[in-house]
């Protein structure tokens, strides 16, 4: 009498079922990481622009003494002064690398730098730098604005700029809020 032996191929379900469970457990562990790690990235993205910005505004009012305005979405070259060379007395730009794009906003919304807090597209613009529930930066200053921002990022962008300014988070400090609209203050002239 010969005992053959039998071969298996495949694989059982509870193989597979283990497979599946491990592969389902890695991937919950993994994901949100991931999309954590991009939401870090969008935020250093504004942050850096805003540095930028800040910087770009003050070097051309300490050259012109007049404070600029810069739209991302313009082809007016008079609204693109610290990029595009200007006929401003004492211009010494450009004062950016390149001229300000919609791709510079993380969710492809507009960048709009602006002159003065009572311009743009939301009325009236006044910044309570302190949290004191009064606006302290009105008239003429420079400030940014982002469109298409998630709540969420915007918070993370104002827990970095505006630590320790008290009041409630969307309309106090250098940083405001409104409808996917970030508003972040760079600088007025008494700053």
């Amino acid at each position: 009498m010969s005992t053959r032996r039998q071969h298996r191929f495949g694989f059982t379900l509870l193989e597979i079922l283990i497979v599946v469970i491990v592969i389902g457990i890695l991937a919950a562990i993994v994901i949100p990481q991931m999309s954590s790690a991009s939401e870090n990235a969008k935020v250093s993205k504004v942050l850096q622009i805003v540095d930028t910005l800040r910087t770009a505004t003050q070097a051309y009012y300490a050259d012109t003494s007049r404070l600029a305005i810069e739209y991302s979405n313009s082809t007016d070259p008079t609204e693109r002064q610290l990029s595009i060379k200007q006929d401003t007395l004492n211009w010494k730009g450009p004062y950016l690398t390149h001229p300000l794009a919609d791709g510079d906003n993380p969710y492809g919304g507009i960048v709009r730098v602006y002159n003065d807090f009572t311009s743009g597209p939301v009325h009236p613009v006044g910044f309570d730098l302190i949290g004191s529930g009064t606006d302290s930066a009105i008239g003429a200053g420079q400030w940014v604005m982002f469109t298409q921002i998630p709540e969420g990022i915007a918070r993370e962008v104002d827990a970095t700029i505006d630590r320790g300014v008290g009041g409630v988070w969307s309309n106090t400090g250098r940083v405001e809020w409104q409808n996917d609209t970030l508003l972040i203050f760079l600088m007025d002239i008494n700053d």
